[in-house]
């Protein structure tokens, strides 16, 4: 717009003054989305000023550049006229998108809560109560259990409304009736329980980034605006493909600019419809129109049966990022001439970060095993009875791995970061060792082991913030796993000095090489200077490699007590378990709220699963 009116345009070429109010539309996000990022919500007072100083400006556009063809009446001209709805319309869809963002910022969402909780404390007699500040209204479940899809979704948007005030780090009472059935999780599967939590978590999503629910709290004021937005740019569209009968003529409006003007109206007519439809198919207002009475109630219920039969056999969570240290080790890392100029540029590594994470499904045994881990937790947050029993044969460093399952966060001196690259790489050199030796490594607590480790591991490299921040000395190493990783490529680069191998022999060396040393301790304090001479290095902290090699030692040390592979991978599965469960319990709400934008987490849903089962600091029965 600034361009526009610090331009030389003629009057003649004053069809741009249709193009102004387009800009207003798209500032009022396409579709239905409001934010990119929750710093957006926050922020919703500058997007205020930049409706007031964009609204102003389309405005002074429009008057300066009013004037074309045939007049109407007086000064009014037809193009005058077709502006002002066009206008209208891009100052209410931005207006709508900064309402959307006040009420999801934090502040606006926790006044809502507060409000809502003194609301409903004059009404609270005669209704039971769910959580602290909501309420049960009589007979609305009961109206949906005819269906049990709808019925699903409803669990679904219930349990969303019940821990609303989780991802504001807000404490608050669950009833006993909700606490004692887990929230609506008590006699669902593994399979069920993932996809109730993955509709929770679209609600949550909704909330923080889009124009669903303030559309949905106020449907007919949606159905008006929807309505006008689409009409408007319908009927301005209707009217320019006339343009010989209103007194405007060819040599007013270029082609260019004609096809300009046709691709905006478009472009505006078709993302409004589509928001309308996205809206309409989505979670909110499926769980309002559920009920399948009258002619417009089973016209709607038929339109979206096919979305509500999908409802429990789609996918429970999204595929969870693999990153394998080894192989980051052990692969030729890019060389070439814009080399120089990248590491120049990605001082951070991301390049090679990026490089080597992959992705995998979320099978079934994952799921079940997962799932399995939790509701132990729940029951009975102790080590099983085959973990304790393998347990008094291992060394006392291991303790560590083990004290995760009490609880005992200060009981924790290497910080959770150090632990999973240490049993990160204990868990590699097992499962490469068992690889090159022909031991058998398809068994499930072996797949799971892997893919757990891998998953923790990239948390650590490139979610750091989702792990807990208060472990171990965090001034240190806690907040710089990239130092970490840095510095023990650079220990691992010992074993392929004098040339390069391909992946898999350097994989083999390397394992090889590590576990064969006896003092690794002792091996790694000094470095390669010249091929005569050491440096000792200093280094006050014990180096992973050294903490994973003797982990690994004492676990493949388990066979001299006549312990065969599946009882070591149950183990190491276990603990990985562990670990996961403890970062899920101490994550901030608020970095899950951010893994949101990109679809969410694994660690995400298992930390709203353990919010059912009531294994979350601000949750207490009441």
């Amino acid at each position: 717009m600034t361009t526009i009116l610090r331009g030389t345009l003629e009057k003649e070429s004053a069809v741009v003054v249709l193009w102004v109010p387009f800009l207003l539309w798209h500032l009022g996000s396409p579709a239905n989305v409001t934010a990119y990022s929750l710093e957006d919500n926050e922020l919703w007072l500058r997007h205020l000023l930049g409706l007031v100083s964009n609204g102003a400006e389309a405005v002074y556009i429009y008057f300066k550049f009013r004037t074309v063809g045939v007049p109407i009446y007086g000064s009014l001209h037809y193009l005058d006229v077709m502006v002002v709805p066009l206008l209208v319309g891009g100052i209410l869809k931005y207006a709508e998108r900064i309402v959307a963002l006040r009420s999801a910022c934090s502040e606006q969402l926790r006044s809502a809560l507060y409000s809502e909780a003194e609301k409903n404390q004059h009404e609270s007699k005669e209704r039971e109560m769910i959580r602290t500040g909501l309420y049960e209204s009589a007979g609305t479940v009961k109206q949906f259990v005819e269906d049990p899809q709808v019925k699903f979704l409803r669990e679904a948007r219930t349990s969303f409304e019940i821990f609303r005030p989780l991802f504001l780090d807000l404490p608050f009472k669950v009833s006993r009736k909700y606490f004692d059935d887990n929230v609506y999780l008590k006699d669902k599967s593994a399979k069920e329980a993932f996809r109730l939590v993955k509709i929770e978590l679209q609600f949550f999503h909704d909330l923080f980034f889009t124009k669903n629910p303030i559309q949905y709290r106020h449907r007919k004021l949606n159905a008006f605006l929807r309505s006008f937005y689409i009409l408007s740019a319908l009927s301005v569209l209707i009217v320019l493909s006339t343009q010989n009968h209103i007194g405007v003529s060819k040599r007013d409006i270029t082609g260019i600019d004609v096809a300009v003007t046709y691709l905006l109206l478009v472009g505006a007519i078709l993302l409004d419809v589509l928001g309308a439809l996205l809206h309409l198919w989505s979670y909110w207002t499926m769980t309002e129109f559920g009920i399948a009475g009258g002619k417009l109630y089973k016209l709607y219920h038929w339109l979206v049966a096919s979305r509500l039969r999908s409802i429990k056999s789609m996918a429970g969570t999204p595929k969870i990022a693999q990153y394998d240290l080894l192989k980051d080790f052990c692969s030729k890392h890019g060389i070439g001439i814009f080399s120089g100029l990248i590491n120049l540029i990605d001082t951070n590594e991301l390049r090679n970060k990026y490089r080597f994470i992959s992705f995998v499904e979320l099978e079934h045994y994952l799921e079940e095993f997962i799932y399995t881990g939790l509701e132990k937790e729940r029951l009975n947050p102790s080590l099983s009875a085959e973990v304790l029993r393998i347990k008094n044969d291992l060394d006392a460093s291991l303790q560590p791995f083990l004290e995760l399952g009490k609880g005992a966060r200060e009981g924790i001196p290497a910080g959770l970061t150090r632990m999973i690259f240490i049993f990160h790489i204990a868990t590699k050199l097992i499962y490469y060792n068992a690889v090159q030796r022909g031991r058998p490594v398809r068994s499930s607590s072996c797949r799971i082991s892997n893919i757990l480790s891998d998953y923790m591991l990239y948390l650590v490299l490139v979610h750091p913030t989702m792990l807990p921040k208060d472990f171990g000395d965090t001034t240190k190493e806690s907040f710089v796993p990239d130092v970490i990783r840095q510095e023990s490529q650079r220990m691992a680069s010992t074993f392929f000095e004098g040339g390069t191998l391909d992946p898999t022999a350097a994989i083999k060396l390397f394992t090889n090489g590590l576990l064969g040393i006896e003092d690794a301790e002792v091996f790694f304090s000094f470095e390669v200077i010249s091929n005569s001479s050491l440096r000792q290095v200093e280094d006050t902290e014990p180096n992973v490699l050294v903490g994973g090699q003797h982990a690994a030692q004492q676990l493949l040390g388990l066979s001299v007590f006549r312990y065969d592979y599946d009882s070591i991978w149950e183990l190491v599965s276990d603990i990985w378990m562990k670990m996961l469960i403890h970062a899920a319990k101490y994550c901030s709400w608020k970095e899950h709220a951010l893994a949101l934008r990109q679809g969410g987490e694994l660690l995400t849903y298992v930390s709203l699963v353990l919010a059912h089962f009531g294994l979350s600091q601000y949750i207490e029965p009441s």
